[in-house]
């Protein structure tokens, strides 16, 4: 399959992390199973040539930040055109708290009416990725103009960014806000709370670590992402995936040199990438 990423304009890249679409060719064979990680990141997804089967063939929804993993059965084309946006976008796009839709999967139309069933139109109307981009971005662009983000943002940011291994009390005291009030608005913005969203955040830097850097055992990876030992590691990346971190790495050790290409979506290359399987939210099996 083809799998491309995109940068977003410089006047989105606060709230879109990446552009991203998946196709199927014709001469290759389509995995027949995708299975859904834990995200701290919501995506939107435009299905334009079938996809998963649970959904029709074009099809338009937003996947919230969640913390559940599951099954969907794929279809013998793909065709999949994604949004991947950073956690205080359901925030400013639809000015609603977070923590209120975490774990859910919205069809895209019923959240923003006419105007999103007319973008996806245009979506699935499109002819290549840069048209379905311009059409997206002129959306965002005026839809997240209406309303202000919380400036707790900041402190979800810092998680983001220190994948998961953040002092949680320290940001805390260093907001000047009381614990309640602290967890409370960072649950508005994150989905979670602090401590939740900084597990998640961290389970996903260990695909980035994993691929970036060189360990000879799980071991050695479970305390390089601050795991505080083997089976520590091994129990929370199978609560977020499903399975264990060698089921989904394939492979024991990195002797063989064959480690999955696994890319984590926030590449500003815009090129078209290697692709075995792997999404920053799941993977094809």
């Amino acid at each position: 399959m083809d799998y491309k990423i995109f940068p977003p304009p410089l006047h989105l890249k606060d709230l879109v992390q990446c552009f991203w679409t998946l196709e199927s060719n014709p001469d290759e064979s389509v995995p027949k199973d995708y299975y859904l990680m834990a995200d701290s990141c919501p995506e939107i997804i435009f299905q334009y040539n079938e996809g998963f089967q649970s959904y029709s063939a074009q099809s338009a929804r937003i996947r919230f930040q969640h913390s559940i993993h599951g099954k969907f059965d794929v279809a013998n084309k793909v065709g999949f055109f994604g949004v991947r946006l950073f956690p205080h976008a359901i925030n400013q796009l639809l000015n609603i708290p977070a923590d209120e839709v975490v774990n859910g999967v919205f069809d895209f139309s019923a959240l923003f009416q006419q105007g999103g069933t007319d973008l996806a139109d245009q979506v699935y109307s499109a002819i290549n990725a840069p048209e379905r981009i311009a059409h997206v971005a002129s959306y965002l662009t005026k839809k997240s103009s209406h309303h202000k983000v919380d400036p707790l943002k900041y402190f979800v940011d810092k998680v983001l960014q220190s994948a998961g291994s953040v002092d949680i009390q320290a940001i805390q005291q260093e907001s000047g806000l009381s614990v309640k009030q602290f967890e409370r608005r960072f649950k508005a913005i994150a989905g979670f709370p602090p401590k939740y969203f900084a597990r998640i955040s961290r389970f996903q830097a260990v695909k980035d670590s994993y691929c970036s850097s060189s360990f000879s055992t799980m071991t050695s990876l479970a305390y390089s992402c601050n795991y505080y030992d083997q089976s520590h590691f091994n129990r929370e990346f199978k609560e977020f995936s499903g399975v264990q971190p060698l089921q989904y790495f394939k492979r024991a050790d990195r002797e063989t040199n064959s480690s999955p290409k696994i890319d984590s979506g926030l590449s500003n290359t815009g090129k078209q990438r290697d692709f075995d399987g792997y999404l920053p939210c799941g993977w094809f099996v």
